[in-house]
């Protein structure tokens, strides 16, 4: 699947920690697409990716929104579910 992400989900996914070594291959990979990019991912990777990037999601208590800076992650994932489903 191909998802078309934007700056702020490519720059954090440089942040994202312990990606294994097939991830970290297809992120290096991402490629510009206009204004914004593709990220290249099987269905598998995809579901990993997910479920790797939902660690990283900080909620805000006030709103229980994710916070500026984790919100990226949850774009992602909802991107992935679209791709998805």
């Amino acid at each position: 699947m191909q998802i078309r992400i934007t700056p702020a989900i490519r720059d954090a996914l440089a942040k994202v920690h312990d990606v294994p070594d097939n991830l970290r291959a297809r992120i290096a990979d991402i490629t510009a697409d206009g204004n914004a990019f593709t990220l290249k991912l099987s269905d598998d990777e995809a579901t990993t990716l997910a479920e790797l990037v939902q660690w990283h999601i900080k909620s805000d208590p006030a709103t229980d929104k994710p916070t500026p800076e984790t919100k990226p992650y949850d774009d992602l994932i909802r991107l992935i579910d679209q791709a998805m489903f």
